[in-house]
């Protein structure tokens, strides 16, 4: 019961991840149209436009990182895992997503003094606090380490009859 509680929680956070990315990815593409239209029909270009639409960017694919682990989607060479019998290759995923997790949480840990640096350095264009672009980074890594805390959940205390 406890493990349905946490999924629902994580399926809670990756919907609003979805929601946010597409929400950011329509603010970049009218951002970027705007400026298309300001620089070569208004020809006054928007001075801000192209930082914004970095820095949406820059949180799509750190938010977009995270829903592709949740959904199986990034690239792996599985061909020598695929020929193990299944108790052995569960325990290989399992490895697999505590490494990853360990990686987040590093990445986590280290983004904290870089958080710190930046916090009071603004964007040149737009005047936000730089914190604000970094701090993508240490969320999509929490969301990260909560998806591979599940599955490693998954693969080590549920019993096959119990998988998705």
């Amino acid at each position: 019961m406890e493990t349905n509680t946490h999924s629902l929680v994580l399926r809670a956070l990756l919907a609003v991840t979805k929601t946010s990315i597409i929400a950011i990815s329509v603010v970049m593409v009218i951002v970027t149209l705007a400026q298309v239209v300001f620089r070569y029909v208004i020809a006054a270009p928007l001075p801000w436009s192209e930082e914004l639409a970095r820095y949406c960017f820059v949180w799509i694919v750190f938010l977009g990182g995270a829903v592709g682990l949740s959904r199986g989607i990034h690239l792996g060479v599985d061909l020598l895992v695929n020929t193990l019998p299944r108790p052995v290759r569960r325990g290989v995923d399992a490895l697999v997503y505590a490494l990853i997790a360990a990686f987040a949480a590093t990445v986590i840990y280290a983004s904290y003094p870089v958080l710190n640096m930046n916090m009071f350095q603004r964007s040149p264009a737009l005047g936000v606090q730089m914190s604000w672009i970094y701090i993508a980074i240490p969320i999509s890594m929490a969301l990260i380490f909560l998806i591979c805390a599940e599955r490693i959940v998954k693969y080590l205390f549920l019993t096959p009859s119990h998988e998705d």
